[in-house]
């Protein structure tokens, strides 16, 4: 395709399976191909498209995203398209918003300013990387929900960090959040309200106030404003999920990077809860042990399923998601 007089190539690929599934009437277009939402997609009806716009000058990424969406409605027939991105991609679909029904952003740094309806979330790493998160307005924009997705950092698989790398799962959150706007864009259903910090929940990262807790790393300097913890050294704010509702571990947004001539830690950290009492005074661990706070196995499952089934209700997780979390609670540490 040809963009102010010259030409680009944008490399774009039909998901499996490679025809739209019969009757479909509704694209989502991912620019990375994913696992964590695409399947829902699928089964929800939606034909899936991956492009790749990475070749293409940053100023050329939205126009070229507009053009090929107003090619892909006419030849497939679509009537409703969403899309679903993060990070640099995600701003490249907020500039091209008004080629979309309705977008699912991850950590973008900027959102769409026209009327188009969107659904953004970002998690705890953001506040603590060496350019921290810009808050938007808070505004009650109603083509608009904000989610911050607590203790969640963005890189799951980081090597050659200090401490135990924060694992937690955003793809439970997404899958929740796109069937929500799903609905929105296609039956005029409401999504949950957002779920988003306020400027109480914030505060100076040196004005927080962390347990001790055995090897913790240092948390980055600098001038920072992040959300609240509690006693655990847990986030406060946001939607918190059935993990950090019910810990067996501190999430952190940030790590240490263990092997200074090795690559970044670009992760988070987990540090668990000692398993007794005895095992907490012997590494003078201020946080409760797991038998401490929640008895046994057997009340840890059961709460378990009490929160899990709550944000089903609540439209922020889906059954089989909260059907996983019970059942990973079945072989917590105790």
């Amino acid at each position: 395709m040809k963009l102010d007089g010259t030409s680009y190539d944008i490399a774009g690929t039909l998901a499996k399976p490679a025809k739209p599934p019969s009757g479909a009437k509704a694209l989502l277009l991912e620019t990375q191909p994913s696992d964590d939402v695409k399947p829902l997609a699928l089964e929800r009806g939606l034909a899936v498209l991956s492009l790749d716009f990475a070749k293409l000058p940053d100023k050329a990424r939205a126009p070229a995203l507009r053009d090929v969406l107003g090619h892909l409605r006419g030849a497939l027939k679509m009537k409703r398209v969403l899309g679903r991105a993060q990070g640099s991609d995600a701003d490249v679909m907020s500039d091209a918003s008004s080629a979309f029904d309705g977008l699912l952003l991850h950590d973008a740094s900027r959102e769409p300013a026209g009327p188009t309806r969107f659904i953004a979330s970002w998690g705890d790493d953001v506040y603590w990387r060496e350019k921290p998160r810009v808050e938007f307005a808070k505004g009650a924009q109603p083509n608009a929900r904000r989610f911050y997705l607590a203790g969640i950092a963005a890189s799951t698989t980081a090597t050659n960090c200090v401490a135990p790398v924060n694992a937690r799962p955003l793809a439970p959150a997404l899958r929740a959040l796109f069937a929500a706007l799903d609905e929105w864009t296609a039956k005029g259903v409401a999504p949950p309200a957002s779920r988003a910090p306020l400027d109480v929940d914030l505060t100076p990262a040196q004005d927080l106030k962390w347990p001790k807790i055995p090897a913790l790393p240092a948390p980055p300097e600098g001038a920072r404003r992040v959300p609240k913890i509690d006693a655990d050294g847990n986030e406060v704010p946001g939607l918190r999920l059935p993990d950090l509702a019910l810990p067996i571990a501190t999430f952190t947004g940030f790590n240490t990077q263990k092997d200074k001539k090795g690559p970044l830690c670009v992760a988070g950290a987990a540090i668990p809860f000692a398993a007794t009492k005895v095992d907490r005074e012997k590494n003078a661990d201020s946080r409760s042990s797991l038998v401490e706070r929640y008895g046994s196995r057997a009340y840890f499952v059961a709460t378990m399923r009490v929160i899990a089934d709550k944000l089903v209700k609540e439209r922020l997780l889906l059954q089989q998601d909260a059907d996983a979390y019970v059942a990973a609670a079945r072989s917590a540490p105790f």
